[in-house]
């Protein structure tokens, strides 16, 4: 019986250990009309935040504040190249707290997602 529990404990351990694995996956339009779709993976504390678009991984540091759910979000890539953007369409959660609705792109050295390409709200895990 307690071999049992053990079993279930490191299982339940391992599901933990993994839920910091699943990505966000972020659908947007860029100005000419045209469809984006990336995957963001949150890195935490020792690993760097991943992004894949087109296939291809790009390192880096996501730049969000928690705590303020209308203020700017952003990505920094590990050569210094940044995508910044703004809250462009402000909403209410089932709360009726504020959250953003939609963000825009506002300054871009990256030339995959240029200025003026919008993202609705990702859910985050």
């Amino acid at each position: 019986m307690m071999s049992r529990m053990r079993v279930f404990l490191l299982a339940a351990a391992g599901v933990a250990a993994l839920a910091g694995c699943f990505p966000t996956e972020i659908t947007g339009t860029r100005q000419d009309g045209s469809r984006i779709a990336l995957m963001f993976y949150p890195g935490g504390n020792r690993l760097k935040d991943l992004v894949i678009i087109d296939g291809r991984n790009h390192f880096g540091q996501g730049q969000y504040q928690m705590d303020d759910p209308l203020a700017d979000v952003g990505f920094r890539f590990e050569d210094g190249t940044r995508v910044q953007a703004e809250c462009t369409l402000q909403g209410q959660d089932i709360m009726g707290d504020p959250e953003c609705q939609e963000y825009t792109v506002y300054r871009s050295d990256f030339p995959q997602i240029p200025e003026g390409t919008r993202f609705p709200r990702p859910e985050m895990f």
